[in-house]
């Protein structure tokens, strides 16, 4: 269990921005991977069709942008 704020979400045809509040003691690179990871796992298993679209085995984008 975490003790993040979803503050703000933004779904386009092809990309998502989210704005997470999260603890000081949180790593904003875990906190991407660990939603990354979560989210394309459950869109693999419920929407198993789109395994034709992904470029290798990446669902999601490399990287993410931080904001202070």
């Amino acid at each position: 269990m975490n003790r993040w704020l979803l503050s703000e979400l933004s779904v386009n045809e092809n990309h998502v921005h989210i704005l997470i509040q999260i603890i000081p003691s949180d790593s904003v690179a875990e906190v991407a991977k660990i939603l990354k990871g979560g989210t394309s796992r459950i869109i693999r298993k419920e929407f198993p069709e789109l395994e034709e679209f992904f470029c290798g085995d990446s669902f999601w984008a490399d990287g993410y942008l931080p904001k202070a």
